[in-house]
């Protein structure tokens, strides 16, 4: 992380903008190093201003949470040990606890830093649907070809909206290690063609995305459905998405700075992973699902609704466990109580609260009825710091 405070080579900067290469956004190194803050250098970006003064949170550090203790890959160890692990690669992490900050540290990244959220931006894209689904605008139970012309003819055309917010296609387009390596698979020619790096369009490839299970029948983590739903906003606005998250979301939040929507070479909003934001900004996000959201908003976002349907989804363990995805999600929380996903969300329990992860390291997890977040970014390919989540939430030190 010392590398992030040193800077880096004229001839570094320029070599990668002028040509990064999907394994650079995807592997861990120098490269993704610099691009995890450095996003705009690289894509178009739409910059979604701050429209509000911020809101301020009050600082009440809580020392059992920098001493909490959790069993990792690294050993055990407290969590403040954890961070400043040469190995724990975590650039900055927070815990808001009743709208103020109980646990704040930035051992790789400056606090007013933009950080590549990866596919935590994920829950933006489950959000702004949700917002539209109350405006009446979208019905989630109608297929997206409703919406989406250019899913006319694909096997995108039928399948309904909710199974793709529930990232449940039944198509091959599928996100992994195995796949991303794999310049052949669906997933990886939509990621190099967003990137620029091939003759191909996003939604090109993303028509050509085919069948392999019934849709809604098992819980499969899709970068492609989350890029989905980007293209359902737009269908169902007539608007850029990244404008109607503005008009919906982000001018009612009152955050530090801007949301950075970074592009495809064809202006889509690459919403699945390639969005900047800070990291206090992304706590704000979580504390909007939480009765602290008038410390953060000028008017509620998550309505009632919205959060219900987000923590109680019709889904179940067996569709959770059904699919390829949700085993290997609770091997990496080290928690099996998962209930399910859904929403975009990886995990949610039965006591309400829910998880999302992001490659490399990126996460927020929010507990509405605690009052509590947690936010992280991170360089590290493993996941390690997930182990501390779910049981800091639940650990007594916010409540039951």
């Amino acid at each position: 992380m010392k590398q992030a405070f040193d800077g880096y080579t004229t001839e570094e900067v320029h070599g990668w903008v002028a040509d990064l290469q999907l394994a650079d956004a995807l592997s861990v190194g120098r490269p993704l190093l610099w691009f995890s803050t450095n996003g705009a250098q690289v894509f178009p970006t739409a910059i979604i201003p701050a429209r509000n003064a911020a809101s301020t949170f009050e600082a009440a550090p809580m020392a059992e949470v920098s001493g909490f203790t959790a069993e990792t890959a690294l050993g055990t160890m407290p969590l403040a040990e954890f961070i400043a692990h040469p190995e724990s690669y975590t650039r900055g992490f927070i815990v808001v606890h009743e709208g103020k900050i109980v646990y704040e540290t930035y051992p790789g990244m400056r606090q007013t830093d933009f950080h590549i959220t990866a596919s935590a931006s994920k829950i933006f894209a489950s959000l702004l649907v949700d917002v539209l689904i109350d405006a009446g605008l979208i019905d989630e139970n109608e297929p997206i070809g409703t919406y989406v012309k250019g899913f006319k003819s694909s096997a995108w055309e039928q399948i309904r909206v909710v199974d793709v917010l529930d990232m449940a296609t039944g198509l091959n387009a599928i996100d992994g290690p195995e796949y991303f390596a794999n310049p052949t698979s669906i997933i990886a020619r939509m990621l190099t063609a967003e990137m620029g790096n091939s003759e191909e369009t996003m939604l090109g490839v993303m028509r050509e995305a085919e069948p392999v299970a019934e849709p809604g029948t098992g819980f499969t983590y899709s970068s492609m459905a989350t890029q989905a739903l980007v293209f359902l906003v737009e269908g169902a606005t007539g608007k850029p998405w990244a404008e109607v998250f503005d008009e919906r979301i982000w001018s009612k939040v009152r955050a530090d700075g801007p949301m950075q929507a970074h592009l495809s070479p064809d202006g889509i909003a690459l919403v699945h992973g390639f969005m900047s934001i800070g990291l206090r900004d992304l706590a704000r996000v979580g504390m909007l699902y939480t009765d602290d959201w008038d410390q953060v908003a000028t008017e509620r976002v998550v309505t009632p609704a919205i959060l219900e349907r987000t923590r109680s989804p019709q889904r179940t363990r067996e569709f959770y466990l059904a699919g390829p995805s949700g085993q290997n999600f609770m091997d990496r929380l080290g928690d099996q109580t998962v209930r399910t996903g859904g929403r975009q969300w990886d995990a949610i329990w039965e006591d309400g609260d829910f998880f999302k992860a992001g490659l490399n390291t990126q996460g927020i997890y929010v507990s509405p009825d605690r009052n509590l977040v947690i936010a992280y970014f991170s360089n590290d390919p493993s996941q390690i710091i997930q182990k501390y989540l779910r049981p800091l939430a639940t650990s007594g030190l916010f409540g039951n």
